[in-house]
C-alpha cells in the first residue's frame, strides 16, 4: 500500500464510523419502539392502567433523541451535503426533516393524549393508543428511510472531506455527533426506562408510583382572596384576587416594583398577611408556617437563583430535597434532574459559584423540582439571562406543565409568559388589573402597549 493510500484509507473509514453510530443509536430506538407497542398491548389487552413515569421517561428519550443529535432540522450535516451531491435526493430529505418538526409536534399530542387517559381513563383508552400506533408507525417509517435510502446514498456520494465535516459537526450543546457526553446521557436515559418496565415485559421492575400528573385536575389548588400586605407602614398588596388551578400555568406580569415577588413570597410563607384569605388544597395557610408549606407541595425558585455558591451542584440539589428526609427515592429524583438539565450533570462536582447565570437558573430550579412540587412558584426565571438560555429555561417549563405542574409564574418577559399561559394576571401597584386566558392578555390593547412594546 502506498504512502498516499495508508493518507487516505484511515480518512474514508470516517465514513463506517458515522454511519456504524447512527445505526447503532437507531438500535436502541427500535427497541424503545418495540417497547411502546408492548405497553399498548398491555393497556388494550389486559387493561392495564398506563405507567405515566415509563412511558414519559420513554418521551424523554425519543425527544432528547431528536434535540441532541439533530439540534434543528436544516442542521443536520448529513442531509445538507447529501443535497449538494444528490438533486433526486432533496424531495426525500426535505420530507425527512419536516417529520423531525412534524414528529416533535406528535410527541407533545402524545404527552397530552397520556394526561386525559390518565385522568379519564378508561374512556382517554383509545385515543392514546391510537396515538401510541400511529407514532410508531411513522418513526419506524422514517428509520427505514434514513437505513435504507438516505445512508447508501450518502456512503456512494459524500467524499472524505464531507465525512471529515460530519464527524466534526458539533451540536447546540458543543458535542460532536454522538459524542461521550451524548452517549451517557442516552445510556442514563435508557437504564431509566430499562429499570422502570416491568419484569414481564423485560425490564427490572424498579417498584415506583406510575402517576406523576397532578390529581384532580382543573379543581382550584390554591385560593387567594382579598390579600393585603405591607412592608412597615406601606401597604404593598391591595385587595389582591388570585386563583390557580391543578395542572395548570397562571402567569402574572407586572412593570417593577407592582408587587409580583413580594404575592410570591406571601405564598411561600416569607412575607405575612395582614388581611385576607389564602387557601392550598382547601387548607388555611395562614396557619402553616413557610417550612410546612414546602413539606405540602409549595416550592418556590426565587428571583436571582440564590444558590448556595460555596457547595457543590449535587449538594444544592441534595438540600432541595431537606424536607423528606433520606427516602430512597432521592437519588432517582436527581436522575430525573439531570434528565432535564443535562448540564448539571456534567458539573455536578463544580461549586455552584462556579456556574453561568443560565446554568445557576437551571441548578435553581432542578434543586426545586427535588422537593416534589406540587405548585412551582417562579420568580423572573429569565431574568439576566442570554435569549438562547431564556428559550431553553421556557421549553422546560413547558415540559414541566406537560407533565401535569402546576406553575404560578411571575414574569416580566410579558410576550413568553403569556403565551404560555393558561390564564394569566396583570399586576399594577399592588393591584390586579386585568385577568384572563393567556391569549386574551396577549391581544388586550393595554397590555400589548404597556408590556410587549407594540
Amino acid at each position: 500500500m502506498t504512502q498516499e493510500q495508508n493518507q487516505v484509507a484511515p480518512t474514508r473509514l470516517r465514513g463506517e464510523q458515522v454511519i456504524r453510530t447512527i445505526v447503532r443509536e437507531h438500535q436502541g430506538l427500535w427497541r424503545i419502539i418495540d417497547l411502546m407497542d408492548l405497553l399498548e398491548q398491555d393497556m388494550n389487552i389486559n387493561a392495564a392502567l398506563p405507567d405515566e413515569l415509563l412511558f414519559g421517561a420513554i418521551f424523554d428519550y425519543i425527544q432528547h433523541f431528536s434535540n441532541r443529535v439533530h439540534s434543528q432540522p436544516t442542521e443536520i450535516r448529513l442531509y445538507q451535503l447529501l443535497k449538494e451531491k444528490s438533486a433526486e435526493s432533496i424531495p426525500l430529505l426535505e420530507k425527512l426533516e419536516k417529520g423531525y418538526v412534524i414528529g416533535h409536534e406528535k410527541l407533545q399530542e402524545l404527552r397530552q393524549l397520556l394526561k386525559d387517559c390518565m385522568i379519564h381513563w378508561p374512556d382517554g383508552r383509545e385515543a392514546f393508543g391510537h396515538g401510541l400506533s400511529r407514532f410508531s408507525a411513522a418513526l419506524r417509517k422514517h428509520i427505514k428511510k434514513e437505513e435504507g435510502v438516505v445512508i447508501p446514498r450518502a456512503r456512494d456520494l459524500l467524499t472524505d472531506e464531507d465525512w471529515d465535516s460530519i464527524l466534526s459537526a458539533r451540536d447546540q450543546q458543543d458535542d460532536p455527533l454522538f459524542g461521550d457526553r451524548v452517549r451517557e446521557e442516552f445510556r442514563d436515559l435508557r437504564h431509566k426506562i430499562i429499570s422502570l418496565t416491568p419484569e414481564r415485559l423485560g425490564g427490572l421492575g424498579l417498584a415506583h408510583t406510575g402517576r406523576v400528573t397532578a390529581h384532580h385536575e382543573g379543581q382550584e389548588m390554591l385560593s387567594i382572596k382579598n390579600l393585603v400586605t405591607s412592608y412597615g407602614q406601606i401597604e404593598v398588596l391591595h385587595d389582591v384576587d388570585i386563583s390557580i388551578n391543578a395542572g395548570e400555568i397562571v402567569s402574572l406580569v407586572g412593570a417593577n416594583g407592582a408587587g409580583k415577588s413580594t404575592l410570591l413570597m406571601t405564598i411561600s410563607g416569607l412575607q405575612p398577611m395582614d388581611k385576607g384569605q389564602m387557601q392550598f388544597n382547601g387548607e388555611d395557610l395562614a396557619k402553616v408556617a413557610a417550612d410546612k408549606r414546602v413539606g405540602k407541595g409549595i416550592v418556590q425558585v426565587p428571583e436571582g437563583r440564590q444558590v448556595f455558591k460555596d457547595m457543590t451542584v449535587y449538594d444544592n440539589l441534595l438540600l432541595g430535597a431537606y424536607t423528606r428526609g433520606k427516602s430512597t427515592e432521592i437519588q432517582d429524583d436527581i436522575e430525573r434532574v439531570y434528565s432535564k438539565f443535562p448540564i448539571l450533570r456534567q458539573k455536578r462536582y463544580n461549586l455552584a459559584g462556579e456556574l453561568s447565570g443560565g446554568q445557576q437558573q437551571m441548578l435553581a430550579m432542578g434543586r426545586a423540582l427535588m422537593a416534589r412540587p406540587r405548585l412551582l412558584l417562579l420568580d423572573e426565571p429569565s431574568m439576566g439571562l442570554a435569549p438562547l438560555i431564556i428559550e431553553e429555561i421556557f421549553e422546560i417549563v413547558r415540559e414541566l406543565k406537560d407533565e401535569g405542574m402546576t406553575i404560578f409564574l411571575v414574569e416580566q418577559n410579558a410576550s413568553q409568559a403569556l403565551a404560555l399561559a393558561d390564564r394569566g394576571y396583570v399586576l399594577e401597584t399592588g393591584q390586579v388589573v386585568l385577568q384572563g386566558t393567556g391569549k386574551e392578555l396577549l391581544s388586550n390593547e393595554k397590555v400589548r402597549e404597556a408590556y410587549l412594546g407594540m
